[in-house]
């Protein structure tokens, strides 16, 4: 018995299969049974004309060159004239400058190019001053060092190694012929600041008070400036020399005195 209310049949001429669950292509919308429902099957015009549709769609930016007929799926536009280029015609001149701006900007990055060569110059020259500077400083308290060593006295205990050479300019109180105007003195590195003063005067023969309270000291000076070394009795001589407060072979100038400068001109 047949039911031909119920079903679909199958829309190829040669088929017409009655279809109890028909299927319905998703192209053509036609029904068709499961041996002719793929689009090949049925050779579906519809599938062949949504592909062409579709490739046409996907590539409708055309490049902006005269010349050029390249499509592109993808607008590229261009920062400058908004306009699509395909990748060969990207660089078409709109970003170029003219020979204006290329002067103006040339000027305006060669500012700065020249305040660095400028700034660079003088630091230079800096550093050559000081280098050559250092360098005369260097071999002048070589040259004084060796000179104060040729004729410097001291305590005869004190091994080599551990001398410390002081070109001394005694006060101007001192009338001793061997000492004036200056003599050469050596102490042991590693004393304290006081004794280093005790020992200048003992070597000297020159009257030390710093013991007694309230009497006029004994002080060493930068015979340069006239400026107080130190006034720290207990500092060791190794931090001052760290300091560069004192350098050996260095001229000094012992004076009673409870000033912090004495006059370098009365001292030559």
């Amino acid at each position: 018995m047949e039911f031909p209310d119920v079903g679909e049949r199958c829309s190829m001429k040669n088929c017409k299969q009655l279809n109890f669950l028909p299927l319905k292509c998703d192209y053509c919308l036609n029904i068709f049974c499961t041996e002719h429902f793929h689009i090949d099957a049925h050779k579906c015009l519809n599938f062949h004309d949504n592909i062409v549709h579709s490739k046409v769609k996907r590539s409708n930016y055309v490049c902006s060159d005269k010349c050029c007929k390249e499509t592109s799926p993808i607008e590229m536009l261009c920062i400058k004239c908004k306009k699509h280029f395909c990748l060969q015609h990207r660089y078409h001149g709109c970003l170029e400058y003219t020979n204006e701006e290329k002067t103006t900007k040339l000027k305006k990055w060669q500012i700065p190019k020249k305040q660095f060569a400028e700034a660079k110059a003088i630091v230079d020259q800096q550093i050559s001053d000081n280098l050559k500077k250092s360098k005369n400083v260097a071999m002048a308290n070589k040259v004084r060092l060796m000179r104060v060593k040729g004729s410097a006295v001291g305590p005869k205990n004190i091994p080599v190694n551990e001398r410390f050479y002081l070109h001394v300019y005694p006060p101007t109180s001192i009338s001793n012929k061997h000492i004036k105007p200056s003599k050469g003195v050596y102490v042991n590195v590693n004393w304290v600041y006081g004794k280093v003063i005790d020992s200048i005067a003992d070597t000297l023969k020159i009257s030390n008070n710093n013991s007694i309270a309230g009497a006029c000291k004994l002080q060493l000076f930068h015979h340069t400036n006239g400026a107080l070394i130190c006034n720290e009795m207990d500092m060791p001589i190794t931090k001052l020399c760290e300091s560069s407060k004192l350098i050996d072979g260095q001229s000094v100038i012992l004076e009673y005195s409870d000033n912090i400068t004495v006059d370098t001109s009365l001292y030559k």
